[in-house]
């Protein structure tokens, strides 16, 4: 389903974003940090790590911890805006855009300050407001000639990598063999080095397949700064290095980076106070855009009543926003965010039908049910079941309403082959299941696998593995046979670490093609291939430490109320 939200993305989004007005909330009295985060109770129906399996009525139950997000709770997230403070804020924010706009512009800023302007920008999360005008610097940076770029260092040459390639410039790897000595190693003078170091640890991750010198550069820059950490560093530059090896940056969910790096910007003495000021403001601004779409489809999930009627399924439409959050964050891509969120609720929904209480033939049932894709298909299917193919059915159909009105594209024959495709991916994995198979570890990847371009059926991949790689303990106690730590075990006859360690690398080669393919590919529109490898990077951030869409802890709950429930602090 992974393509449906690219396609709507193209078709919902909106080249002017109306941008909501923001204040101060005095209900978020507790302050979270992703650097200092403070835990919050969290009712859970577990009595284990993970969820017991029961039987009721001979079904199968999986016992899902009920969801902390409170309808009542979410209908207040936002109201309390001031109008006339706001208007205000929003145009000093107009205001200071354009100085920013002039420092990105000056003809007078050297190379290098000019490049770590660029990644202040981008880590504050103001990337959308002057992506014309990076690009532009960018492309004077590469005009240069050496003496004039005054970047001969490890710092200044990987900054300059990592950026270009981040945004679509082809520039080789050789650039860092002047750092490498007589035998191929890299020179010892580097190794003290930190911030040279962080820069090219952060510049490896965007290398591609057979690009070994980027592999040794990771390496070795791991190395070193776990050493330099181990010897003593002060504490701003180990906070720094210890975020950075905890995930780099280019694997990072963006919105989530940037509250980090307000956290971290604003004590440091030589940021520009202008710059800070429009993030906050930024953030904030944006906050509320997102607790809008929250209400409204809030209300939308508790119209639905599914998880009210259906006692076995998940209810994580707060987990879900924050997943479509993380692939689509810009201002104009409201109304994807708001479809694709309930596409993606209804998926999981569907989802705990197929692996927990559905009968083989109620399954086969209900997928026949979407490949015909008629209303009256529901009268051959249980009461349960009747519910799930009506709220699917509406769903869909008045999606394809929406982009036919707002956009003139009919998606209803790509939208319903698409459900019909994940039915059957899903049945076949309960065929798995219920038969006690374990297929191979190849066919396994193809059942769960995205017909589309390089790029998306790489971020597909990552998602698959991800979740796997936080998930399979769980899926062994509900009796699924087939995920891809298993199948990979079976096939290899190899132990679970070792697979472990192999499906860690293959998420590595994915990302390297998909590195590949956002330089090369010329054809995709740029939005396209940024929600596609934001699929990746959210895959990252939900499935790292939990289960953050199944088994939502605290570390998942601490990140939602970072980007959706705290705003950041404004003098």
């Amino acid at each position: 389903m992974a393509t449906v939200f690219l396609c709507l993305s193209n078709q919902f989004s909106s080249p002017k974003p109306t941008t909501p007005r923001f204040s101060q909330s005095k209900n978020f009295m507790y302050q979270t940090s992703l650097a200092n985060p403070n835990p919050w109770q969290v009712i859970c129906a577990m009595s284990s790590q993970f969820t017991q399996m029961t039987q009721h009525n001979g079904r199968r139950s999986a016992n899902y911890q009920q969801s902390h997000w409170k309808f009542e709770f979410l209908q207040c997230l936002g109201n309390d805006v001031k109008h006339v403070q706001m208007e205000n804020l929003e145009e000093r924010a107009r205001k200071v855009e354009e100085e920013v706009r002039r420092m990105i512009n000056g003809a007078d800023t050297e190379a290098l300050r000019l490049l770590e302007l660029i990644d202040e920008i981008q880590r504050l999360g103001l990337t959308y407001k002057f992506e014309k005008d990076i690009f532009k610097a960018l492309e004077k940076t590469i005009s240069l000639d050496e003496n004039e770029k005054h970047i001969s260092g490890l710092h200044a040459t990987a900054l300059s990598f990592r950026l270009l390639r981040q945004h679509g410039f082809e520039v080789s790897q050789d650039v860092f063999k002047r750092f490498k000595d007589k035998e191929g190693g890299f020179i010892n003078e580097l190794k003290g080095d930190m911030q040279g170091l962080l820069s090219l640890y952060e510049a490896s991750y965007l290398g591609f397949e057979g690009e070994t010198l980027l592999d040794e550069a990771r390496a070795y820059s791991i190395t070193h700064l776990k050493n330099n950490l181990k010897v003593g560093v002060n504490t701003e530059v180990k906070e720094q290095v210890s975020h950075a090896l905890e995930l780099p940056y280019h694997r990072g969910l963006n919105r989530l980076e940037a509250r980090w790096f307000l956290e971290k910007y604003e004590p440091n003495e030589s940021h520009h106070h202008i710059l800070l000021e429009l993030a906050k403001i930024d953030f904030n601004l944006v906050q509320v855009m997102y607790q809008k779409e929250l209400r409204e489809l809030s209300r939308w999930w508790s119209e639905m009543g599914l998880t009210s009627k259906l006692k076995f399924v998940r209810d994580r439409l707060m987990e879900v926003y924050f997943w479509v959050l993380g692939m689509a964050p810009r201002p104009q891509f409201s109304e994807c965010r708001k479809a694709v969120t309930k596409t993606f609720a209804l998926i999981g929904i569907i989802d705990d039908v197929y692996d927990v209480y559905g009968t083989l033939d109620e399954l086969q049932l209900f997928t026949d049910a979407i490949e015909r894709w008629d209303v009256n298909a529901m009268n051959t299917l249980p009461d349960y079941m009747k519910l799930c193919y009506l709220a699917v059915y509406n769903t869909v159909n008045d999606t394809c309403y929406s982009t036919l009105k707002a956009k003139g594209h009919n998606n209803m024959s790509y939208l319903t082959k698409s459900w019909c495709e994940l039915c059957k991916a899903f049945l076949q994995e309960a065929k798995w299941s219920n038969n006690k198979i374990v297929p191979t570890f190849s066919k396994y990847l193809e059942n769960a696998s995205v017909s589309s371009s390089g790029l998306v059926r790489s971020s597909s991949n990552i998602f698959r593995l991800c979740n796997d790689l936080a998930t399979s303990a769980a899926e062994l106690e509900t009796g699924e046979t087939a995920n891809s730590i298993t199948c990979y075990m079976h096939e290899k006859d190899t132990s679970e670490e070792q697979a472990r360690e192999e499906l860690t690398n293959l998420i590595d080669a994915e990302w390297k093609k998909m590195n590949r393919e956002f330089v090369s590919n010329s054809t995709l529109p740029k939005a396209f291939k940024e929600i596609a490898i934001n699929m990746a990077r959210v895959s990252h951030c939900m499935y790292q430490y939990e289960d953050g869409l199944g088994r939502p802890g605290y570390t998942t709950e601490n990140k939602i109320k970072l980007l959706l429930i705290d705003p950041v602090p404004i003098n």
